[in-house]
């Protein structure tokens, strides 16, 4: 009986209709799903023929053939009790080789067609979800085979939905990932352990033209008549990856800018200047953080200058102005600059950003052709243009006194000199090539030629010169008479002007002008960096205005600021989102300005477009991981330990915002304990999983502070109670822990493949290394850990380092190795463990230079008293 209530307990498990039989066909037990379909409980059928009782007929109505040992898929007509009959599915599994029995699963065909409706019914309902999103979505069925195969799937991996259908879902991933697939599922329908299936995660995928490209995976689980279905969800990765890698090109086109870049904080407080900066001001960046811009005053700049800057940024609006600092050597400089407002998400000010660009020799020069100018006017109203007289051979007869003002030579200096000594030798870079000797042996007229000159001082002097050849009665050449026009200060103003146009259409920030007298402001001009932002042609945008970049998500209240700014005739900044040609949105840190005519008179605007999104998403990620790196670091000890027996001090340094290095140390019941470990990854992930490891190692170290429960033992319940945390996020953990017992002054300790801890005596003159064997945490269950012990004088110090120490590389890629913490840890053994812990992070950070750390940092060190 307690075998019959076994069966029956087990088929009742299943959803479909399930019964037992004899060798001899006689039913021994039916599940709930058999009774229902029969009519017929078990106790009624028990011991009686399956076939002679219920089955009305086989085929063309002949009773089937019946083997304990045959294998066999049948479709029958099932006779009820309440004398109705339907058409089945059969199919009889024998129990075992010897004639146990067998196990018949009873299907009605109406139900295998009905589940083929639904199959079908549920593609349909998600192909006309899905069929429209850019993410791709791949419906398949337990054996890897493709069911459905929307058009973002066609799209992401390059197959036709008839080539997918039917194929296994392996075509879709590159190796090693294709080999992997099938036993997985296989593993998966065995054990029910689930890797990926509910959990999104980045993987690679496949296309068909053999292409790899990363994607985001989100695979979900759905059962439908008793089969399961997998459907999987994938987004395309390669232009988010692309983002991030044109973050990074922006972040080092920033320090290697030539435009001085410097960021304050919203107190005025320095936080950040790049390499341009430092050498505009003459202080290194160290002597720059932390100070406050007011320390480049040069006290030549009116202070309501200053107020007005400080008044318009504080308001949020960006500032430009001219301003007059003073260098570390007390050297003034001019400097043009911009000086911009940062927000958070919230639209917080919480920055300025201020761009300076050194402009000293350009008011210099300014000054020298207002001086210039003024010469030339002076001049023309003397009629003062350089006169000159040349024989045939080209040298001057006469020079009239402009000469000087010309050429800075006096008329007597002039005369006896051919137009040859006074020309430039070396033209300068784009200088015109002289043309007047050509001309002169041509024996004609020549107007306007542009000449160069080099000035008595070494300087370049252009000029316009007109001259024309004098012939005597014979017409023999006699001579040559001419004037000069000095052209310097205006080929000047005109190179300067050149370099100003290109400089605009090279710059990376989009620039447009409107013509604000036309209506609806069109764009009359749009530089190359706009095109490439918002992805319209230059000849899309001009004569357009910029309504042409609003959407569905662009904000009304930005458009008004910017229509009250173009009514009014004044400047405004805005951050916005706008859509590119293609549709995609973006953010939009845009400047509008107002240029007035010389009557005053506003006739154009300039606007000024930056693609802040990647700065956006970064600044909001930014934001999580420092709360998550300040979760972090609250866990760790707050402060050495000092026992009578004992100090101990420890330090972490995450490389980036979070980190996965840890170190604990405490003191239970009378007995202190010391762990250091390093979680894999620089993950908010790693973060969450080391403090996991905390709570349940100090629970862990308070239910076994016995002598019999030692560090091996804690580490193997450790490896127990972690590893499917560990497993599912796929991380794992080193960590090396040891116990001191103070009264006999043993130290217990095991290791689970962390860098093991240097020991060096009292009296020591090297470093000794701990070590127990023992594979790290979360790979495998059922490790054990050997356990080591060693005993410990007054004296004798213990310093316990993560691999970030040993790894760190100087720039001829050397490792900072064992060998070279031995003999930091030797030269600091007179200090007190945290002066120790300081000194020895001294050591390693000269060692690697001025880049920074690649890998988390953390050491523990302890003195037996």
């Amino acid at each position: 009986m307690e075998t019959l209530a076994a069966d029956r307990a087990i088929l009742d498990a299943f959803d479909e209709a399930l019964c037992i039989v004899e060798s001899s066909g006689a039913v021994r037990a039916m599940n709930r799903a058999a009774e229902r379909l029969t009519g017929y409980s078990e106790s009624e059928l028990r011991g009686r023929s399956f076939f002679s009782q219920l089955v009305a007929r086989h085929g063309a109505d002949r009773a089937p053939s019946w083997s304990p040992l045959v294998r066999e898929r049948l479709s029958v007509r099932l006779r009820r009790k309440d004398r109705t009959s339907i058409e089945i599915r059969c199919e009889i599994d024998p129990l075992g080789d010897d004639g146990g029995g067998a196990l018949i699963k009873l299907r009605p065909i109406d139900e295998e067609a009905s589940e083929s409706e639904a199959l079908d019914d549920i593609k349909e309902k998600l192909e006309t979800i899905f069929g429209g999103m850019a993410d791709g979505l791949v419906a398949i069925d337990e054996a890897g085979e493709i069911l459905l195969f929307s058009k973002g799937a066609e799209r992401i991996f390059g197959y036709r939905a008839e080539e997918a259908l039917g194929a296994n879902v392996k075509i879709l991933m590159p190796s090693p990932y294709r080999d992997a697939h099938d036993s997985y599922l296989a593993a998966y329908k065995e054990t029910g352990v689930k890797k990926i299936i509910g959990i999104g995660r980045e993987v690679v995928g496949r296309r068909k033209n053999g292409a790899t490209f990363p994607m985001y995976l989100s695979i979900g689980e759905i059962r439908l008549k008793g089969k399961r279905y997998f459907v999987g969800v994938t987004h395309d990765l390669t232009r988010l990856k692309r983002a991030e890698e044109q973050l990074l090109t922006f972040s080092a086109a920033i320090e290697q800018s030539p435009i001085a870049v410097m960021i304050a904080n919203q107190h005025g407080e320095i936080e950040y200047v790049n390499s341009r900066f430092a050498a505009l001001t003459g202080y290194r960046p160290h002597e720059l953080i932390g100070q406050n811009p007011r320390m480049l005053q040069s006290k030549q700049t009116v202070n309501d200058q200053y107020r007005r800057l400080w008044e318009s940024i504080s308001a949020g609006v960006e500032w430009r102005g001219q301003i007059q600092d003073r260098r570390k050597d007390g050297k003034l400089y001019w400097a043009s600059e911009i000086i911009t407002p940062l927000r958070d998400a919230a639209g917080a000010i919480t920055h300025f950003l201020a761009i300076q660009q050194d402009i000293t020799e350009q008011k210099r020069d300014k000054e020298a052709l207002l001086e210039s100018e003024q010469r030339f006017r002076q001049i023309a109203d003397m009629a003062g243009e350089w006169l000159w007289e040349q024989d045939r051979d080209g040298r001057y007869t006469y020079s009239s006194g402009a000469v000087e003002d010309v050429l800075g030579m006096t008329p007597e200096e002039v005369v006896g000199k051919t137009y040859l000594d006074l020309f430039a030798k070396e033209p300068a870079s784009g200088a015109v090539a002289n043309s007047a000797p050509s001309l002169i042996a041509s024996r004609r007229p020549f107007h306007r030629v542009v000449n160069h000159y080099r000035h008595k001082n070494g300087g370049d002097v252009y000029t316009e010169s007109t001259g024309a050849p004098v012939f005597d009665d014979d017409g023999r050449l006699v001579k040559w008479r001419g004037v000069d026009h000095d052209m310097t200060a205006r080929k000047k103003y005109e190179d300067a002007l050149r370099v100003r146009n290109r400089a605009i259409e090279s710059v990376p920030i989009g620039i447009a002008i409107w013509d604000a007298q036309a209506p609806g402001v069109p764009n009359v001009y749009v530089n190359p960096a706009l095109c490439r932002i918002t992805g319209f042609a230059r000849e899309e945008l001009l004569g357009h205005s910029m309504h042409l970049l609003r959407g569905p998500a662009t904000d009304p209240a930005a458009l008004d600021e910017i229509r009250n700014a173009i009514a009014h005739r004044k400047s405004c900044q805005v951050t916005v989102k706008f859509y590119r040609k293609d549709g995609a949105p973006f953010w939009d840190e845009l400047f509008i300005s107002p240029v007035a005519n010389e009557a005053g008179r506003i006739t154009h605007f300039v606007s000024v477009h930056a693609d802040i999104s990647d700065r956006r998403r970064v600044e909001e990620s930014r934001h999580e991981l420092e709360i998550a790196r300040h979760i972090q670091l609250s866990l760790l000890p707050s402060a050495p330990l000092r026992t009578a027996h004992m100090e101990i001090a420890g330090i972490c340094v995450p490389a980036t915002h979070v980190g996965g290095d840890y170190f604990d140390y405490f003191e239970n019941s009378g007995v202190i304990d010391i762990a250091i470990a390093d979680v894999s990854g620089h993950s908010v992930g790693a973060a969450l999983i080391m403090t996991e490891v905390r709570s349940t190692l100090r629970a862990e170290t308070r239910r076994s502070t016995n002598a019999s429960c030692g560090p091996a033992e804690l580490l193997r319940d450790l490896n127990e109670l972690l590893h499917d945390d560990l497993f599912a996020a796929d991380l794992f953990i080193t960590m090396f822990y040891c116990r001191f017992l103070p009264q006999t002054r043993v130290l217990q300790y095991a290791n689970a493949g962390q860098n093991p801890p240097l020991l060096l005596r009292a009296d020591g003159a090297v470093c000794a290394q701990l070590d127990a064997d023992g594979l790290v945490l979360g790979v495998m269950r059922g490790v054990d850990f050997k356990q080591g012990s060693i005993d410990l004088a007054p004296g004798d110090r213990l310093l316990f380092y993560t691999d970030g120490i040993t790894e760190t590389q100087n720039r001829q890629g050397e490792f900072f190795g064992v060998e070279r913490l031995s003999a930091s840890f030797m030269r600091h053994r007179g200090l007190a463990p945290g002066d120790l812990i300081k000194a020895t992070l001294t050591d390693v950070r000269a060692f690697r230079g001025e880049p920074p750390a690649t890998d988390d940092i953390a050491m523990v060190a302890a003195e037996v008293r």
